[in-house]
C-alpha cells in the first residue's frame, strides 16, 4: 500500500479541519456583518452555544479581536462559557492559545474575557470593555433590561457586534422584547428548532430525552425543547399540548380539497394561503408584496386550475379584489368577512372568534411550523358583556407578539366551515357531509367532509 505524499496529507489536514470548522446550517449566517445577532430556541436546538462559540473562536484565530463573554450573574468561570471556549480551541487543534484565570489568548493576540454583567455594573467596570468587536451574551433570557442599556451603548467601537443566545423564559423577557418583538434593520434573528433539521449532530440520546419529556409534562418539554416561553398564559384559545399534536399528527388526506387565502392589508403583513386535503394540510404559500392579480393567480395555480376546489378569501378590504378576479377565472370562491357576524350568535361575536374556536385542533394534521405555533398558541380572548367568547383584536396581539398573526389566519380559513341551515344539521353531522355554500339546496358530493363539532 502506497504511503501518502506531503501534499496529500496537507490536503487530508486542511479537509478534516474545513469540517471540524462547520457550525450550524441556519447560523453560518453569523459570519456576516451585523450590529445585533440573536439565535434562540429549545435545547440541542441548532447547537445554540456549541455554534456561537466555534464561530468566534475561528475568528480570533485569524482576526485579532477582542470577545466579552457574559451574562447576567456570573459567580466563578465554572459559570461562564470557558470551558466551552477552550474545549472548542482543542477541538479545532489550533495551536499556540493560552488560559488564565481572567481570559483567554489566541496567538495573534485575541483576547476573550469572562464577566457577570450585574458584578460590571455594580462595580462600574462594563466601562473597560468598550474596545471590545463581540459581546456574546449566553442564557440572555435572564439579562435585565437595565443591563441591556448599560451594554448595548457600551459596545461601541465601529464595527463591534452585540450577539445573544437563549431559551425564551417568559413572554415578555427583555431581550425578546427589544430585538425579537420589533426587529431592528440592523440585526440578524435565528430561530432554531430541535432536531436534526437544525443540528447536524443531534443524537438518538437527545431524540430519546425530548420524547420522554413530551410524554411526561408536554408543555413544560414545549418550553425546553420547543423554545416556547415558560408559561403560556392565561385565556389562550389554543393550549400548545393542543397545537404540537396537531403537528405531531400524521392522517391520510381523504375528502374535500380547499384553499384560505388571508390577504395582507399593512405593508408589513404576509399574503398566506393554505390547502388541505379533508383535515390534512399539503399545501402552503406566503409572500410579502403582491398585488390582488397575482394573489388570485397564485390561489387558482394552488387550486390547479380546477372549479371543484373551493377557495375561501379573507374578503375585508383589499380581499374583494381577489375574489372578482378569482371568480373571472372560474374559479369557485367563498369571500368571508372576518368581521362580519358569527353564525352562532349565542357563543360568538364575530366570524373570526367563531373560525378561531371551531379550528378542529385534536383532529387535524398541520405542518410543524414555528410562526404557527407562536400564532395559534399566542392568541388570547375575552368575553363581551353577554359571555360570548372574543379573540384579542389583531393589533393587540401584533403589539405582544410583534407581528400579525397571518399565518394562524390563513390555516384557520381553511378549515372554516359554514354552518348548515337549521333543520339537517344533525343530519349532515351524522352523514359527514355539509351544505354547498348559499345554504340551500341538496347536498352537493364535493363538499363532504365532517363537520368540527364545536370545541368548549
Amino acid at each position: 500500500m502506497a504511503l501518502a505524499t506531503t501534499g496529500e496529507l496537507e490536503l487530508l489536514t486542511l479537509l478534516e479541519l474545513e469540517d471540524a470548522e462547520k457550525v450550524a446550517p441556519k447560523l453560518e449566517v453569523f459570519r456576516q456583518p451585523a450590529r445585533i445577532k440573536i439565535c434562540h430556541g429549545g435545547r440541542g436546538a441548532g447547537a445554540k452555544s456549541w455554534s456561537i462559540a466555534s464561530l468566534l473562536v475561528q475568528r480570533a484565530q485569524h482576526e485579532k479581536i477582542q470577545v466579552l463573554c457574559t451574562r447576567e450573574i456570573q459567580l466563578s468561570l465554572e459559570e461562564s462559557v470557558f470551558r466551552l471556549i477552550q474545549h472548542t480551541v482543542e477541538r479545532l487543534h489550533y495551536p499556540g492559545w493560552t488560559y488564565t484565570k481572567e481570559h483567554i489568548d489566541s496567538p495573534i493576540d485575541s483576547r476573550f474575557y469572562f464577566r457577570g454583567l450585574r458584578d460590571m455594573r455594580a462595580a462600574a467596570q462594563i466601562k473597560g470593555y468598550e474596545g471590545v468587536d463581540v459581546a456574546w451574551v449566553e442564557e440572555a433570557a435572564t439579562v435585565s433590561m437595565d443591563s441591556w442599556d448599560i451594554l448595548i451603548p457600551t459596545i461601541r467601537k465601529a464595527g463591534s457586534e452585540i450577539w445573544a443566545s437563549f431559551n425564551r423564559e417568559e413572554e415578555s423577557d427583555p431581550v425578546f422584547e427589544r430585538f425579537c418583538r420589533h426587529p431592528r434593520p440592523d440585526s440578524m434573528i435565528v430561530w432554531l428548532e430541535p432536531g436534526a433539521i437544525d443540528n447536524p449532530w443531534w443524537t438518538a440520546e437527545l431524540e430519546t430525552e425530548r420524547q420522554e419529556d413530551y410524554k411526561r409534562d408536554p408543555d413544560m418539554a414545549e418550553h425546553v425543547w420547543g423554545g416556547q416561553a415558560r408559561s403560556q398564559g392565561q385565556n389562550a384559545v389554543m393550549s400548545r399540548i393542543a397545537v404540537r399534536g396537531a403537528m405531531d399528527r400524521d392522517i391520510k388526506p381523504e375528502g374535500a380539497v380547499e384553499i384560505g387565502v388571508d390577504v395582507a392589508r399593512f405593508g408589513d403583513d404576509m399574503t398566506v394561503m393554505y390547502k388541505r386535503h379533508g383535515l390534512k394540510v399539503i399545501g402552503m404559500l406566503e409572500f410579502a408584496g403582491q398585488d390582488t392579480q397575482r394573489t388570485a393567480k397564485a390561489a387558482w395555480d394552488m387550486a390547479g386550475k380546477s372549479p371543484v376546489v373551493l377557495i375561501k378569501v379573507d374578503d375585508g378590504g383589499v380581499g374583494g379584489g381577489v375574489t372578482d378576479r378569482l371568480r373571472e377565472f372560474g374559479a369557485k370562491v367563498l369571500p368571508v368577512n372576518f368581521g362580519g357576524e358569527s353564525q352562532d350568535k349565542n357563543q360568538y361575536v364575530s366570524v373570526q372568534d367563531e373560525m378561531w374556536f371551531n379550528f378542529p385542533v385534536d383532529e387535524a394534521d398541520i405542518p410543524n411550523d414555528h410562526n404557527l405555533m407562536v400564532e395559534l398558541a399566542g392568541r388570547k380572548y375575552d368575553y363581551d358583556t353577554k359571555g360570548r367568547r372574543k379573540i384579542e383584536p389583531k393589533k393587540d396581539f401584533k403589539k405582544r407578539i410583534g407581528h400579525s398573526p397571518d399565518h394562524a389566519d390563513a390555516l384557520l380559513l381553511t378549515f372554516y366551515q359554514r354552518q348548515p341551515i337549521s333543520g339537517v344539521t344533525e343530519y349532515l353531522r351524522n352523514t359527514g357531509q355539509m351544505l354547498p355554500p348559499g345554504g340551500r339546496g341538496p347536498v352537493d358530493e364535493r363538499y363532504q367532509i365532517r363537520i368540527p363539532t364545536r370545541r368548549a
